[in-house]
């Protein structure tokens, strides 16, 4: 239930920032975050001081802590997402898609990205739901669906030419809304995973 809580604090503590981010395809935004296979364990670049990295509006250009271990080191931000070409509203108003990399001062290791609520999203995304036809093979590792409320995928993931990731990909409906959540971690970030399975 605290692990409900706090997704729905993040969800809707949306970060209002002034400035728009370029639109940007989910699978091509995890891609393009995820370390390339070089044969050895990588972590990712912040990308502090390089505005055009990543298509993403940061809230700050640079690292800030986090007392949570399992964090360490953060940035957060705000990105125009869409999901098979298909963009979100609720309200008139598009889908605010906050994100959040995590890991040591080196780089980070893992990200999150949160939606705001909408009608417009179905409940119980699985990876195929996101990513279509794009290249990826993905292997089930744990689920917990048999609620349309709350829930989870859990996969192994890999994107050619990419380290492989493990992905979360969760929900939460509320009287017709659904807001969606997806982790990506590396080999060592994934302790930090969270699949208790609400009952």
């Amino acid at each position: 239930m605290k692990n409900l809580l706090l997704f729905l604090l993040f969800t809707c503590g949306a970060i209002t920032l002034s400035a728009q981010s370029p639109k940007v395809e989910l699978y091509d935004l995890i891609k393009k975050l995820l370390s390339d296979s070089t044969g050895y364990e990588n972590v990712g670049d912040w990308g502090v001081g390089e505005p055009k990295k990543y298509p993403v509006t940061w809230k700050e250009d640079k690292l800030e802590m986090s007392t949570d271990t399992s964090i360490n080191f953060y940035r957060m931000g705000v990105v125009d997402i869409t999901i098979r070409g298909q963009s979100f509203a609720r309200a008139g108003k598009p889908v605010k898609w906050n994100i959040m990399l995590k890991g040591a001062r080196s780089g980070y290791s893992s990200f999150s990205i949160i939606s705001s609520p909408s009608s417009d999203m179905p409940p119980k995304y699985k990876i195929d739901s996101v990513f279509g036809r794009k290249p990826f093979t993905a292997k089930l590792l744990k689920s917990c669906d048999e609620k349309d409320v709350s829930g989870y995928y859990y996969y192994e993931l890999k994107i050619p030419k990419k380290d492989l990731a493990y992905v979360k990909i969760s929900w939460i409906s509320i009287n017709g809304n659904t807001a969606i959540r997806i982790d990506c971690f590396d080999s060592w970030s994934k302790y930090a995973v969270k699949l208790d399975c609400v009952k």
